[in-house]
């Protein structure tokens, strides 16, 4: 970065020698026109706006690029003038004009850019700002890349983002703290009523246990059942399909077939295993 900053630097120099050049010849010339005289005025202009940039570390290829091509645009146009032709200083003028616009956008832009990583820094402290990272990286590299006429735009965006998100997190934290605060209270309130329901809900629970179990293996036992009865209507139904209606070829008769005796045969297990279970509940029952 440094090495680059002096030879932008020295191609500046090199300008301001060259201009400095010009003004000697010209002090020997006869007449120097109005608008050479304006245009080497307005490059000097441009001259001090870059050396105002490099002073705040702001980038300046941009600036530059434009300045170099002015500066040979007027030697061109100085040579001809020298020559007793007729030369035009127009679009060196509009050259610099240029670089002293993007100047200010960029002094504006250094100066609210501090202030809004600032900011930043100081609600990242308090509130969780990793949801609008990429928008923060995106504010950054828009004045890396000497978009400044888009950095304010994008830090204004960026403010109203961070209030976003604290108002969110302010709105959410409340909600949790009122919350908390109305459990907290509701415990802390009718705590000896809930212990009483617990315990009468355990008590009953522990009574009444086997019996909950007994009935939650015949409701599943009944259910097994009811599968058990749906899928043998279902082979009856593809039976008289493929024998009597022809509606089903025999590779797809004997695919679901095998697939719904499968079926039967997994339901036959459970219901095998819940009766050995209910079994022992029985017998532990009697003892």
């Amino acid at each position: 970065m440094k090495s680059r900053y002096k030879i932008l630097l020295l191609a500046i120099l090199i300008g301001v020698l060259f201009l400095i050049f010009i003004q000697s010849s010209l002090a020997f010339s006869t007449t120097q026109s109005n608008e050479s005289i304006q245009a080497k005025e307005s490059l000097a202009q441009a001259e001090k706006g870059i050396f105002e940039m490099m002073e705040k570390n702001i980038s300046i290829d941009r600036v530059n690029e434009t300045y170099q091509e002015a500066l040979q645009l007027y030697s061109a146009q100085f040579a001809l003038e020298e020559k007793g032709s007729k030369a035009n200083y127009k679009l060196i003028i509009e050259y610099a004009s240029e670089i002293g616009s993007i100047k200010e956008n960029a002094l504006e832009a250094n100066d609210k850019l501090k202030i809004f990583v600032e900011t930043y820094q100081n609600a990242e402290k308090t509130t969780n700002l990793s949801e609008m990272q990429d928008d923060y990286n995106n504010i950054l590299a828009s004045f890396q890349d000497e978009r400044f006429e888009d950095t304010p735009t994008l830090i204004n965006q960026g403010y109203d983002r961070i209030s976003e998100i604290q108002s969110s997190q302010t709105a959410l934290n409340s909600f949790y703290l009122a919350t908390s605060s109305t459990i907290k209270n509701f415990f802390r309130e009718n705590w000896l009523r809930i212990l009483i329901i617990l315990s009468l809900t355990l008590f009953f629970v522990l009574i009444f246990w086997n019996n909950l179990k007994k009935l939650r293996m015949r409701m599943k036992f009944n259910h097994l059942m009811t599968q058990k009865k749906a899928l043998n209507t279902l082979i009856q139904n593809i039976q008289k399909s493929y024998f009597k209606t022809k509606k089903l070829s025999k590779t797809e008769y004997t695919i679901k077939l095998k697939k719904f005796k499968e079926l039967i045969r997994d339901i036959d297990r459970q219901i095998m295993v819940l009766k050995e279970e209910m079994f022992k509940t029985k017998r532990r029952k009697k003892r």
